[in-house]
């Protein structure tokens, strides 16, 4: 064979076809192969109908062919590289990562990795480097091949550079051979199968009672689930699914891809919990401070700004901002909400931020997307928002004003779409006035600023809140309580719920259990209500446990003036929100 015929890559077709399959099915991107002179010999998807095809003369192939360097185009149409391309205008790509196949220093071929939408783009750049670096060790090896040179160290190259590959998925991966022999597993597939530990041989031995015909039959494997016992002894389910690699002569090896079914279960509970449907309706009220705060936080809902919810612990602060995410038109993107007082400072900024591969001690293969990343066209609610560590603020201010974020760890800006919101139980303003919130940070938070009442100041919706409450637990518990008796529910009403909703709510659960009738009484309340104080309907109750009009009267101005305070009313709403005249408010004033 001479020269000529070892360097045409079309001599070698078949094993590049082969090679171009396979790192597809294991990185699940695209790949197509050209030859020196840019007709296309091996490709995958969508390039497969077009093997025997030249492509453009004028786009990043051909500028990687001319330059024997490595391309990373993110994207394609708007890059220098592609301006000169006569298919610009119709491509379809999304983002390209192409190297030369070069043998003694001349490139006689280009293999790339072509990204059809988003999903593969971000998986394509995030694993940018060590992607690119398997691309290479496979255009050394598909060279290699060309050659005829080392046969036994192309398998080895092949297997190390497969095996770095699949550890970086979150997936499991089993490579068999046709009959079934395993030939390469990734971490995640030795850490749900145990197969180190315990030393399986042959897939059947894990999957039984099905053998590697049973798989391969038709040239297709449809997902299965199937039972395992980990060396652990847990006995517990996987989803299996495959890809098929053949030669003329039939199977030649086979792919398997395999997720923890708890996994899987955890993931879309994740899901699920992030997305509930939080419509408005969902809050319970009559008042009118309600009315107006729902009125407000509507309108919230229609804007790209900054939300910043105030209120005392248990009033609802979280539900207003998915009710807010709901009605907003990013409701079919995540909600991703953050507790900033429930994060150890130290991991504060790779929570919020992410980080990169080998950022720190411990940090998985190929780094982890931040809240921000996975909030991204969605909303992002920051809870307990003064707690965020002082020295984190400034670079969340960043982020709030460019729209990009950076990984602990890595150089490269993230675009992300997010709507932020925040919330907290304490006074911003005396953190600012103390240092101990950045003054600029909080004006950026405060664009649009929604207060929710305490519980004491909606009296007036106590009961129904209740009542609703009631219904919940007694479906819950599988109790048959109906409602409470007006004892109890004067005694709830004159309850100062310092823990609001929250309180309220633990309460009536705490009831329905004790109850032993349809109606839930007095005993059946938490004790601390039943010694709470005052009962204004319990006529059996010691005259000093009667509150007298005077009382009441006086109780209820207090509770206005707090709410005036709060809202910036003026004595003149405040009087309209009583019932009467500026001079009887100053009258009953003067007198309490």
């Amino acid at each position: 064979m001479d020269r000529r015929e070892i360097l045409e890559l079309k001599d070698i077709q078949a094993s590049v076809q082969q090679i171009a399959e396979a790192i597809s099915s294991v990185i699940e991107i695209d790949v197509t192969v050209t030859d020196k002179n840019l007709i296309r010999i091996a490709g995958t998807g969508k390039y497969k109908s077009q093997i025997g095809e030249q492509i453009s003369q004028s786009g990043v192939f051909a500028s990687c062919l001319r330059d024997n360097r490595p391309y990373i185009v993110e994207n394609p149409r708007e890059a220098a590289v592609c301006s000169d391309c006569k298919m610009k205008d119709t491509c379809l790509e999304c983002a390209e990562m192409v190297t030369p196949i070069t043998i003694n220093s001349s490139a006689e071929g280009v293999i790339g990795l072509i990204a059809f939408d988003p999903d593969q783009k971000k998986k394509l750049l995030k694993n940018e480097s060590s992607i690119l670096t398997f691309l290479q060790n496979m255009s050394q090896m598909i060279a290699s091949t060309l050659t005829e040179k080392e046969k036994t160290a192309e398998i080895n190259i092949l297997a190390n550079q497969l095996q770095t590959v699949m550890d970086i998925m979150d997936k499991g991966v089993v490579t068999v051979d046709s009959i079934g022999d395993i030939k390469y597993t990734n971490s995640i597939a030795d850490n749900i199968l145990g197969i180190s530990e315990q030393r399986f041989r042959n897939i059947q031995e894990i999957i039984n009672h099905t053998s590697i015909k049973g798989f391969t039959l038709g040239g297709k494997l449809k997902n299965r689930e199937f039972e395992y016992t980990h060396p652990s002894g847990a006995v517990t389910g996987a989803i299996i699914s495959s890809k098929i690699l053949q030669s003329k002569d039939g199977v030649e090896s086979v792919v398997f891809i395999i997720q923890e079914i708890q996994g899987l279960i955890k993931s879309a509970r994740n899901i699920i919990s992030a997305n509930i449907a939080t419509p408005f309706d969902n809050i319970i009220y009559k008042s009118k401070v309600m009315e107006d705060t729902i009125r407000l936080a509507k309108k919230a809902s229609q804007s790209k700004s900054t939300l910043l919810i105030t209120g005392e612990s248990g009033t609802g602060k979280e539900l207003f901002a998915r009710a807010v995410h709901y009605a907003s038109d990013r409701k079919k993107e995540p909600f991703i909400a953050i507790n900033c007082s429930a994060i150890p400072e130290n991991l504060f900024e790779s929570e919020l931020f992410g980080y990169s591969e080998g950022a720190f001690t411990g940090a998985s293969r190929g780094g982890h997307p931040g809240k921000f990343e996975l909030a991204d066209r969605g909303t992002l609610l920051l809870d307990e928002i003064a707690e965020m560590p002082l020295h984190l603020q400034p670079k969340l201010l960043r982020v709030l004003q460019d729209g990009k974020v950076t990984r602990v760890g890595g150089s490269r800006q993230i675009e992300v779409d997010v709507r932020i919101i925040a919330s907290t139980n304490v006074n911003l303003e005396e953190k600012v006035k103390n240092r101990e919130f950045r003054e600029d940070l909080y004006y950026r938070l405060n664009v649009i600023p929604l207060h929710i009442p305490p519980l004491r100041e909606r009296t007036g919706d106590i009961e129904i809140i209740t009542r609703s409450f009631v219904e919940k637990f007694s479906q819950k518990l599988g109790k048959a309580v109906t409602g409470i008796d007006d004892r109890a529910l004067a005694t709830i009403k004159a309850y100062d719920w310092k823990g609001n909703i929250r309180e309220l709510e633990n309460a009536i659960e705490y009831a329905v259990n004790m109850s032993e009738n349809s109606l839930i009484s007095l005993l059946d309340l938490p004790p601390k209500l039943q010694t709470a104080g005052k009962h204004p309907s319990a006529a059996s109750q010691p005259s000093d446990n009667i509150m007298n009009l005077e009382e009441l009267e006086t109780r209820e101005i207090e509770k206005a003036m707090r709410y005036k305070e709060n809202h910036g009313l003026t004595f003149e709403e405040m009087c309209n929100m009583l019932g009467i005249s500026r001079a009887t408010l100053y009258r009953k004033i003067k007198r309490t």
